[in-house]
């Protein structure tokens, strides 16, 4: 998906435009995590932009300068890759999530001359007509709540827009200075680790903010509450390891999804240690390990030997994705490497956080097969991936492993035989909604699937 990020200046006497570009690209970088590909920068009337994380400081400093980049507001966007809409060059946008029933909005009595638009401009032209011109804030926030499924800030002149659907599908969370002079909104609130006396509060689901120098920030509407339909991969991946949700830090929730997971399938394996891979497996792969640990005798818990360096989640890893896929390709070689003299003759499990195509796993397996392993299970923390707006924008188009299988399997047992054969592993385990719900601590009603996912589960 993606990071995004507003922030408006009450007080121009007060905080200096330095300080404000400050805020800015700190409150960027803790979000970073959620895109690296891509950044952009929305400050009055000029933009910044870049391919790759955020640069250094300095960098920035002289970029800033250049740019001329002034004013008591601004919007930030993190992503995966490049913006999928052209519009999102000619209008300040910055959303997470995704789109959805935009194939008539051509036909919309307030399309005017944005007819021939790409989706994401439509929207913002009808949305613009109704709460703008028509001042119809009811139907403008239930037109955005119809076709987005996430978070949608908008900066138009002097003013910024911030919407959260109804459901809740992704996080959104406002901090507010000590004096409510300076107000930040952000994909989630790890931003407390630097900005700790601020006051937080989640933006509610299904409200529209209108954000100004006069009015400060004016409620727009507040429509009415669905049944909140979280995006559960927020807990595997997205959301940064220190946001809190429920008053527990997510790392403690992945572990426990790790736990939870693994109090099931203790009767299914039989390991000597599990390994984490990539990197932001570590609190499943701990909670997974804690917990074999009660019913395998000698059991180890490790740091983990499956060195992952090109995973494009975590910003503080120099390779990219595609950066690895050319040396693989190049010269045979990968940028893993496995501790032979620790896997040597030892029954393993590859803890996965998704498996989509399949490749990363097949991958993993090969080398550990070459270090001399008894055998090696696949377990991998999240459900089956068969729809790419479950792990972001930028997977809609590959090919998943688990869609062949669609409609031909009705167990996650069935599936995991299948997938087990395709990754040529011993054993594979899908998380079922079920467990992955009861890990994270909510109803699985309240966590988005698509349906035959949210129907597939252990029998």
């Amino acid at each position: 998906m993606a990071g995004i990020v507003a922030l408006y200046n009450f007080d121009t006497k007060k905080y200096s435009p330095g300080e404000i570009l400050f805020y800015l690209v700190s409150s960027m970088r803790m979000v970073q995590h959620r895109g690296k590909a891509y950044w952009k920068m929305m400050i009055g009337d000029r933009v910044l932009e870049s391919k790759g994380s955020i640069p250094s400081n300095d960098t920035l400093s002289k970029l800033i300068k250049k740019k001329k980049l002034i004013g008591s507001n601004a919007i930030g966007y993190l992503s995966k890759r490049a913006p999928i809409f052209p519009s999102m060059d000619s209008i300040k946008i910055a959303f997470d999530g995704f789109l959805v029933d935009t194939e008539k909005l051509d036909l919309h009595p307030y399309i005017g001359s944005a007819k021939d638009a790409d989706p994401l401009f439509q929207i913002y032209s009808i949305f613009i007509k109704l709460v703008n011109e028509k001042k119809d804030n009811s139907r403008a926030a239930e037109f955005l709540d119809r076709h987005l499924r996430g978070n949608l800030i908008l900066k138009v002149n002097d003013s910024i827009f911030v919407f959260r659907n109804s459901t809740g599908f992704k996080p959104l969370i406002m901090a507010l200075a000590p004096n409510d002079d300076l107000v930040i909104f952000s994909s989630e609130n790890s931003l407390k680790t630097s900005f700790s006396n601020f006051k937080y509060t989640d933006v509610k689901m299904g409200q529209l903010l209108k954000i100004t120098a006069q009015n400060h920030i004016q409620e727009l509407t507040s429509l009415e509450n669905n049944k909140m339909l979280m995006d559960p991969f927020e807990f595997i991946r997205e959301s940064h390891v220190t946001t809190t949700f429920n008053n527990k830090s997510i790392y403690t929730i992945r572990r426990n999804i790790g736990k939870v997971q693994a109090n099931y399938l203790s009767k299914f394996v039989d390991l000597d240690t599990v390994y984490a891979e990539p990197d932001y497996t570590r609190p499943m792969a701990l909670g997974i390990g804690l917990e074999l640990q009660k019913s395998i005798l000698n059991f180890e818990i490790s740091e983990g030997v499956i060195k992952d360096r090109y995973d494009d989640s975590d910003h503080m890893i120099d390779f990219s994705e595609e950066e690895s896929k050319n040396k693989l390709l190049t010269t045979g070689k990968s940028l893993k490497f496995i501790l032979a003299d620790i896997t040597k003759g030892k029954k393993v499990a590859s803890i996965q956080g998704t498996i989509q195509t399949g490749s990363t796993a097949k991958e993993t397996i090969y080398y550990l097969n070459k270090s001399g392993v008894k055998k090696i299970d696949v377990i991998i923390s999240y459900v089956p991936t068969i729809d790419g707006r479950q792990v972001g924008l930028y997977t809609s188009n590959r090919e998943f492993i688990a869609n062949q299988y669609m409609g031909r399997v009705t167990s996650i047992e069935e599936l995991n035989n299948h997938i087990a054969k395709d990754l040529g592993c011993e054993k594979a385990f899908y998380n079922s909604p079920n467990l992955l719900a009861r890990g994270i601590g909510v109803s699985e009603n309240n966590l988005w699937f698509p349906e035959w996912i949210r129907f597939l589960d252990y029998e």
